[in-house]
């Protein structure tokens, strides 16, 4: 099975918030070009909550993410 990546800019973060909360695990990229990892807990228009593999929470004001990213299986 396929994968394709869907990337949600900050600009359009406030349109794709409850869509955000049903993926198993995002990608956020912050403007500094750090990518954290993990399962989104809390969004909201000022911040997203993220646990991490390793059970760490991650409070990122929406300020400081660049994009968002997750993983679809495609239909092929």
């Amino acid at each position: 099975m396929g994968k394709r990546q869907i990337r949600i800019y900050r600009s359009k973060l406030a349109d794709h918030l409850p869509e955000l909360l049903q993926q198993q695990t995002v990608q956020i990229v912050l403007r500094s070009r750090v990518v954290v990892q993990g399962v989104l807990q809390h969004v909201s228009a000022e911040e997203l909550e993220l646990l991490d593999s390793r059970r760490s929470k991650h409070t990122v004001p929406v300020a400081e993410v660049e994009e968002v990213i997750y993983d679809i299986e495609a239909p092929y």
